[in-house]
């Protein structure tokens, strides 16, 4: 199918809906959409609700290759030099292998258009994918139903207003909240997501409600930045604390929680959730040891203030597991800044770690701080000295938990010659599920340690 070259700036208008744009040649066969995402589990969650309305309002069925597609959704990332390489390059990819109409949305769309330039796609940034169903399926001529929930839409809302079902076949992702406020000097996000928003707390509950009756047993709360749920709506009257009461008291799921902002998070927030029903695992983006380093980062908390965090966690979740983001290399860092970084991830609570070297993102102040660049070679050695500290960290954490109970939500994934169903325990140890275990249950078991499977992250 030839596709029409757009200009840069009929790019700009697209995402505003503009109806003189040329349309694509329309097919007579029934469109097919594939969806391939980049980054973080939101964007995935995002993707899913894009691929689900198509779904619904267009009757455009998903694919998993990308061979047999008429329609490509690129949901691409831009929180690294790494994620958006990578996004560029499936998008070049996608245009020189397939036919199809590629569509590129997400946080590259948002703060570097020009990185698609040179391709023939439809270009819609973040602030579109409310309207991108409508968009493309005008430049394609699909004609929509009126099978939508936009007329249900509460002021306030953010995209999406219907949760999709069929993200994951056992937990269910449900966005809260989206967008930023803090302006960490090395991040992006502010600028490719916006400021802080939050999903109105009736529209939320009916999403956990809906995702309930489809039978899910799991419900992960996503967002970039959870800790401010509700500010911009509610003020202190109403905040992550009520909103996770609120779920609890619906039953029938448990709650997980997607990574929360240190900057913001208190021992007080923690004690307001530590109900039965919410897992034991948190993911906390500490980014740097080091007070001297966390200041020029912008990060407005210490390491002493992570520590009680990590502290109280332990109290409140017995057996809780915590994964940590961290930043390596940052301009500036000297070998004591981290080592400094690597005693407080030491500390028993973390269970697991996630590395990031330092990127320089375009506009952000870190990215001006040329003369402090730290050498690419410390900074490789010291990303893989954390990283391997990471595999003896969940390795020590699993083994921590033989012989405790915990609760299993059963996944369609199996465990090698044996076929034998894997489940996630509530505090984030992969393991075998009993024999007759059934996709989506929730079991509760005593860990052994032939039930974990420690070849999975």
């Amino acid at each position: 199918m030839k596709k029409t070259r757009r200009s840069k700036s009929s790019v700009k208008e697209c995402g505003r809906g503009d109806d003189s744009l040329p349309q694509f040649q329309k097919r007579m066969k029934p469109h097919r959409i594939y969806g391939h995402t980049l980054g973080c589990r939101l964007n995935a969650f995002e993707t899913e609700a894009i691929l689900d309305e198509f779904r619904r309002r267009c009757g455009v069925d998903r694919v998993s290759d990308p061979g047999d597609a008429s329609i490509i959704l690129v949901n691409s990332c831009a929180v690294t030099g790494r994620s958006t390489a990578r996004s560029r390059k499936s998008v070049r990819s996608f245009c020189r292998r397939t036919d199809a109409v590629v569509v590129v949305t997400g946080c590259v769309a948002e703060v570097m258009p020009e990185e698609f330039d040179d391709q023939d796609v439809i270009l819609l940034p973040n602030t579109a994918k409310k309207d991108l169903v409508d968009i493309v399926a005008g430049r394609v001529g699909i004609p929509l139903s009126s099978n939508s929930c936009k007329h249900t839409e509460p002021t306030g809302a953010i995209f999406p207003v219907c949760a999709p079902l069929i993200i994951s076949r056992t937990r269910a992702f449900l966005k809260i909240q989206d967008g930023c406020d803090n302006h960490c000097t090395y991040c992006i996000v502010p600028a490719a997501r916006g400021p802080s928003r939050s999903q109105p707390r009736e529209l939320v509950l009916s999403q956990a409600e809906s995702l309930a009756s489809a039978g899910f047993m799991e419900i992960l709360l996503t967002g970039v930045d959870l800790v401010r749920y509700g500010k911009d709506l509610y003020g202190d009257d109403y905040g992550l604390v009520h909103l996770v009461r609120d779920l609890l008291e619906k039953g029938g799921f448990r709650i997980r929680l997607s990574s929360m902002e240190p900057i913001g998070l208190s021992t007080d927030m923690l004690e307001g959730i530590a109900y039965p029903g919410v897992c034991r695992h948190l993911h906390i983006p500490v980014q740097s040891g080091s007070d001297r380093i966390l200041e020029k980062m912008g990060r407005m908390y210490s390491s002493d203030d992570i520590i009680e965090l990590f502290d109280r966690s332990m109290e409140l979740f017995p057996g809780i597991g915590i994964g940590a983001d961290v930043i390596v290399g940052f301009p500036g860092e000297t070998e004591n800044d981290f080592r400094k970084t690597v005693d407080l991830i030491s500390h028993p609570a973390v269970a697991y770690l996630h590395v990031f070297p330092f990127s320089a993102r375009p506009g952000t102040p870190a990215a001006s701080m040329h003369s402090e660049m730290i050498h690419t070679e410390t900074v490789t050695d010291r990303a893989e000295f954390l990283r391997s500290l990471s595999r003896e960290k969940r390795n020590r954490f699993r083994r921590s938990q033989i012989g405790t109970d915990a609760l299993v939500l059963v996944e369609s994934r199996t465990e090698g010659d044996s076929g034998r169903l894997i489940g996630m325990t509530d505090n984030y140890i992969p393991v075998i599920s009993p024999p007759g275990s059934r996709e989506g249950e929730l079991l509760k078991m005593t860990l052994t340690e032939r039930d974990i499977c420690w070849d999975i992250r």
